[in-house]
């Protein structure tokens, strides 16, 4: 192998676990933003639908429905910020150097630096959204919106 080749076996394997992991990443990243997309939808619905009168505040579920899908876009969001910051820690990981893995400076590995609050970041998304939602359906069951006489 010359010095400019750094091609080899380990290399290859190196670089498609990258590439693997990147899409896995930009995966999670557009499922998170298909999920949000929809979940905005079915929420518009009874919003429109609850409407007693000339205004959306006029509406049955006014201002819990907004309320919810705000809440719902911010914790979607972190767990979409978490998957883009991981893709852009593995697209510096890749561009670092030759991986000739001559030395132990010029070593490749797949290992990404430890950042706790990425997973954090996307637990947000997997767990708030159940939590948020289900929060919000305890509050319909205790309180239900009424219609004024």
């Amino acid at each position: 192998m010359t010095s400019h080749d750094t091609s080899s076996p380990e290399n290859d394997a190196i670089y498609r676990t990258i590439r693997g992991e990147l899409q896995f990443e930009l995966s999670l990243l557009n499922a998170r933003v298909n999920w949000l997309v929809a979940s905005q939808a079915f929420l518009f619905t009874p919003l429109t639908m609850g409407i007693r009168g000339p205004s959306m505040r006029d509406s049955l579920f006014f201002p819990l429905i907004p309320l919810l899908g705000v809440v719902l876009c911010v914790l979607v969001l972190l767990s979409i910020l978490a998957a883009a910051w991981r893709s852009v820690e593995w697209r510096r990981k890749s561009r670092r150097g030759a991986y000739d893995g001559i030395g132990a400076a010029g070593r490749f590995d797949i290992v990404v630096p430890h950042t706790p609050a990425i997973p954090l970041m996307g637990l947000v998304g997997s767990v708030g959204v159940p939590v948020v939602i289900g929060a919000t359906w305890l509050y319909l069951l205790i309180a239900p919106p009424s219609l004024p006489l």
